[in-house]
């Protein structure tokens, strides 16, 4: 290699061009055109997943198209929806007169014409594109902000989410039968979101009863950063207690702005005994229903219907014992930055979930301020013939935690009098780094004799004059907390709640408390559990046992049976409580190794000495989640059968798919089923083409990654990963062009000599298909069995005529040898 006028020239001198002897490349006498490789052009022309560096700042990851120029620069294609998605302020281009208002923003445009200061440049070996804008070019937008004008609101699409759980237990006496079903159905039509959550169960000795707990049409109201709901749903729950009712709801959405907070939702533990059926309940509404293993479980994806009301958890173990426990549910500490706010806006009729409730007119509103940057001032009002609330708070940030004070006045007017009262309530949220010490929620609450919610006041108008309250709140104390406690000595957690009232004697209390930890490959945990109710409170629960307070110690431990780390574990496990010591021991894991495919064989001892065996089988399939399990003791048999998944319907046809979140997207493969999609085991596209990505985050970017390991030959994507926006509660499409025929690899023979190597290969309409190697060859994909080639070089080229065979079973690809003239 000869490099010709480098060394340091003065400034006022020009640099001779850097040039490269390329003989050594091929050997001698052979032809090379590698121009558009080593004049500063070091990517062929093509479209690549690159990282998108912008000031030298991560801005994304996404398909770049780099095209040829006339000079023979190969530069990238960059649109004007692209430079404003990376922070250009083309407001400012379009002020100056730069760019027109009406301006393409889906075509390459010349960057540098609009910004001559603007530079790209290109490291192939790391797959980076830097972008350098000079700073006053750029938009003076937060931290993580995503320009509405990018927000996609998807397409127009039906969608089912359900998830079934059928079960039959037989023993000496019965067989008895039941089924549970929850379904979130949903049709998307411009910027609207209709939507159902609803639910039906039925049992062998009960008739089907079917609930809808919210009826609701949403949609973005993208200049107050909100959501407008309509119909049935629940008010908001940040300041008042919320409620159900029919009517209209505006509200912000924290998901809109930059670095938007996370709403809090409860982790879920608890222990089953044996294959088990559990049920998670807010507000008499069952929200979720799903089947464990024998074991501790932990549930963390539960979603509360905007309702802060405490959880109820119901375990229906294989033999048909129930066991009930309550998990508090509350919101955390409310903090906002300084000068922002967010509010929300009630209006409607109560809407009780027993119909002969009363059913007030109410309207609500909430308000929260940063005051400076550490305190936040909040507050609210709520009417309705006969009631009354106001609410004022303020919010703290200290080096001590979140901090959060606030008092509710309230006044009620009903058939059972006039009530007036208080209710002042505080909340602490802290990560300790020093100790690795997280209090997720810590809280306390308290309520004078006269207070009342809005829910206590529509209940107070609704009962019999001679029918004694429920149990009015009067006290409540909640704590949830995580410790690490060093390398090697694990982790604690802590669990509880304690309520008392003012009608009722004792106190409802549950406590939980685990420790975790692992020994070599072996993970173990103690677990303990306490339930106690107050008078008369067990029969609220409306099932399980009336022992007035239960009390259950857990041991675990788990290894792997191997040393791959597909391995299936083997698990034990002992329970104590009131009535006696049950043991377990399993074996769990993947199915001939498969990651999509999980099973559990064990047998367990019961506190009175029974034994019983199971087994359970679950597929995560491109069409939905199965489920299958069986059971059998002394004196039962038990099977139970699980489905949880999606059906969706659009413009391309109707599609299977896993359960889907509330934002989700559809893949479209042109033409191309079998293609595996993402990180999700088992979705891959059906035979239309299309496949249901069960989750993306609203207004932020997601990258829709096709996986072509599996694709075959005879298949090739133009791009194999996009970029999407999405709006809340959308169905965003994203769409891979496939080009499908037959493999070639054509060694050309010019008449006049060699092909040089790097020349480029294009089809009838001028599309590039390959560069030819130094054997003269290269690999296409062409997409009819016969046809004409144009191979180019420097100012010569020429033309090769070339005719498929038949293809032959296992054959990749086919070679020929071309004449090119």
């Amino acid at each position: 290699m000869s490099v010709h006028g480098i060394a340091f020239a003065a400034e006022e001198e020009e640099a001779a061009p850097v040039t490269f002897n390329t003989s050594f490349i091929q050997g001698r006498g052979q032809p090379v055109d590698l121009k558009q490789f080593i004049e500063g052009n070091s990517v062929l022309p093509g479209t690549y997943r690159v990282d998108i560096y912008v000031n030298r700042n991560l801005s994304g990851r996404q398909d770049i198209t780099f095209q040829q120029q006339d000079n023979g620069d190969v530069t990238p294609c960059l649109t004007l929806s692209m430079l404003r998605q990376y922070g250009v302020d083309l407001d400012k281009l379009v002020a100056e007169g730069t760019l027109s208002a009406d301006a393409d923003t889906g075509s390459c445009v010349d960057v540098k014409a609009l910004i001559p200061e603007f530079s790209s440049e290109y490291e192939p070996n790391v797959l980076r594109l830097h972008l350098g804008v000079p700073q006053a070019m750029m938009s003076r937008l937060s931290r993580g902000y995503v320009d509405p004008a990018l927000w996609d609101e998807g397409v127009t699409a039906a969608f089912t989410d359900y998830s079934l759980n059928a079960s039959r237990r037989k023993n000496d006496y019965a067989t008895t039968d039941s089924l549970a079903a929850n379904f979130r159905t949903g049709l998307n039509i411009g910027p609207w979101r209709l939507r159902n959550e609803s639910s039906y169960s039925k049992g062998s000795d009960t008739p089907g009863v079917f609930n809808s707990n919210r009826n609701y049409a949403q949609r973005d109201i993208t200049s107050l950063r909100s959501q407008l709901t309509l119909g049935q749903t629940y008010s908001d729950s940040e300041i008042f207690d919320s409620v159900r009712y029919k009517g209209a709801q505006l509200s912000s959405d924290l998901g809109m702005l930059p670095d938007s907070e996370r709403g809090y939702a409860p982790v879920i533990r608890g222990v089953a005994n044996s294959n088990a059926t559990v049920e998670v309940k807010q507000n008499g509404f069952n929200l979720y229903t799903t089947t464990v293993s024998s074991g501790p479980f932990e549930l963390t994806d539960i979603y509360p219907s905007g309702s802060n009301g405490d959880l109820e958890i119901v375990i229906t173990e294989a033999d048909g014992e129930v066991r009930t426990f309550t998990q508090a549910f509350a919101s955390l500490p409310i903090l906002v930055r300084r000068g922002s706010w967010r509010y929300s806006l009630d209006v409607g009729q109560y809407d009780s979930l027993n119909d002969e409730g009363n059913s007030p007119f109410f309207s609500a509103g909430n308000l929260v301020y940063g005051l400076t940057d550490n305190t936040t001032t909040f507050g609210g009002l709520m009417f309705s013939d006969g009631f009354s609330a106001a609410n004022l708070g303020v919010g703290f940030n200290t080096p001590a935690g979140a901090i959060s004070v606030d008092g509710t006045q309230s006044n009620s007017t009903s058939q059972l009098g006039r009530n007036t009262g208080q209710s002042l309530r505080f909340l602490y949220s802290k990560t300790l780094n020093l100790t690795g010490t997280t209090f997720t929620l810590a809280g306390y609450r308290y309520s004078t004799e006269g207070y009342r919610t809005f829910s206590e006041h529509v209940d107070d108008n609704t009962r019999e004059l001679n029918e004694q309250p429920k149990g009015r709140a009067k006290s409540r104390f909640n704590l949830s907390a995580n410790q690490v406690l060093g390398d090697g000595y694990g982790s604690l957690y802590v669990s509880a709640s304690d309520q008392t009232y003012w009608n009722l004697p004792g106190q409802t209390r549950t406590f939980q408390a685990g420790y975790s930890n692992y020994w070599k490959r072996a993970n173990y945990s103690f677990d303990i559990t306490h339930t106690k109710f107050a008078d008369n409170q067990s029969a609220f629960s409306g099932q399980g046992s009336s022992r007035s307070s239960d009390t259950q110690a857990t041991f675990s431990i788990s290894f792997p049976l191997g040393d791959d780390g597909r391995a299936p574990r083997a698990n034990f496990s002992a329970a104590n409580d009131s009535s006696g010591t049950s043991s377990r021991a399993n074996v769990s894991g993947y199915v001939a190794g498969r990651d999509d495919l999980n099973f559990s064989v064990g047998a367990s001892r019961g506190v009175t000495g029974t034994y019983s065996g199971d087994a359970q089988v679950s597929a995560k399939t491109p069409y939905a989640n199965l489920g299958a399990g069986y059971s059998q003791g002394d004196s039962y048999k038990s099977g139970n059968l699980s489905a949880r998944g999606s059906v969706v319907a659009h413009a391309g046809g109707i599609n299977f798919g896993q359960s889907v979140g509330e934002t989700f997207v559809l893949a479209e493969v042109e033409n191309t089923p079998g293609v595996q999609v993402g990180r999700y085991a088992g979705v891959k596209t059906g035979s239309n083409g299309y496949a249901v990505i069960p989750n993306a985050q609203p207004y932020r970017g997601n990258f829709v990654n096709l996986n072509t390991q599996d694709l075959g030959a005879e298949i090739e994507l133009e791009s194999t990963s996009q970029q999407v926006i999405p709006r809340r509660g959308s169905i965003t499409r994203a769409t891979f062009k496939a080009k499908s025929g037959m493999r070639l690899e054509a060694t050309f023979n010019y008449l006049n000599g060699k092909v040089p190597f790097g020349a480029v290969v294009e089809d009838e309409s001028g599309l590039q298909l390959a560069v030819v190697d130094p054997r003269q060859t290269a690999l296409l994909l062409v997409e009819k069995t016969e046809g004409t080639l144009r191979v180019k070089w420097a100012d010569q080229s020429c033309t090769a005529q070339y005719v498929m065979s038949e293809k032959v079973a296992g054959e990749n690809y086919q070679s020929k040898v071309l004449s090119c003239q």
